[in-house]
């Protein structure tokens, strides 16, 4: 299966608007959940729950879906997409404007009714389940609103314009798993741009954090700007590994210390 968990970024002043009037954040929440979950209903995907203000889905489960990878990316994308058009209706009612971060992976996992014997579930376990969640949750630390695990990105080939952002083992896990973003919209330009892009990550590999730095400003207004934080925070990254004792034989992967 492709899963997709996504969390809604900028509730606390979205409530705080609403004070006392619960009813009408309600609302607002219910529209921004029914703006994630068209795309997901129209692509044949399964809502196993919604957590809050976030969601957590899959494709090809109940109903197959032998290109889930491409699904899930298309639906991850017609979801942001979604949401910017919820925000721009939020701010021309005075309200603080929202964004979403998610996160996709593909995987293996046990699927089917499951929970206690008083009350029970369709859901979704394993060990691709919890990698995709904490994916997610680094939206906001690598400043990208989507996130995707190398699986999906390997079985999508060129079909999307895939960003690598990190190798990253997230909290609880000993192995690295290769992290990408992805954009729509893209340019010449863009392309041009992600051979540098690329560079860059080889000569952070190489542990030229110098070099790698240069071309992380010279990136920053590329991609008609949306990867300006990411850059800053790699930036970052490098002036962090330089105080670093790295071996020699250094695969790049990053040790996450928080969920």
């Amino acid at each position: 299966v492709s899963i997709c968990f996504s969390d809604l970024r900028g509730f606390t002043p979205l409530g705080e608007s609403f004070g006392d009037d619960v009813g009408g954040l309600t609302r607002v929440m219910n529209g921004y959940m029914d703006a994630i979950t068209q795309p997901i209903l129209a692509a044949n995907g399964m809502v196993i729950k919604y957590i809050g203000d976030a969601s957590m889905h899959i494709h090809n489960a109940p109903i197959d879906d032998p290109d889930h990878p491409k699904t899930a990316v298309a639906v991850g994308l017609k979801m942001v997409q979604a949401v910017k058009e919820y925000s721009i209706k939020l701010e021309a009612e005075g309200r603080p404007g929202v964004k979403m971060g998610a996160g996709i992976n593909t995987g293996l996992g046990y699927i089917g009714e499951m929970g206690s014997t008083q009350r029970h579930s369709y859901d979704v376990l394993g060990d691709a389940v919890s990698t995709t969640a904490r994916i997610e949750s680094k939206c906001k630390e690598y400043g990208c609103v989507l996130l995707v695990g190398e699986e999906t990105v390997r079985r999508c080939g060129d079909d999307f314009f895939f960003l690598k952002i990190d190798d990253l083992a997230v909290k609880g896990k000993s192995v690295g798993v290769g992290i990408y973003t992805v954009l729509d919209g893209v340019t010449t330009a863009d392309y041009d741009s992600k051979l540098t892009h690329d560079k860059m990550h080889q000569l952070y590999r190489l542990q030229k954090f110098d070099a790698a730095i240069i071309l992380c400003e010279q990136l920053m207004p590329a991609f008609d700007g949306r990867m300006a934080d990411y850059y800053r925070m790699w930036i970052e990254r490098c002036e962090f590994q330089k105080t670093q004792t790295l071996p020699p034989d250094w695969n790049g992967v990053f040790i996450a210390q928080s969920k």
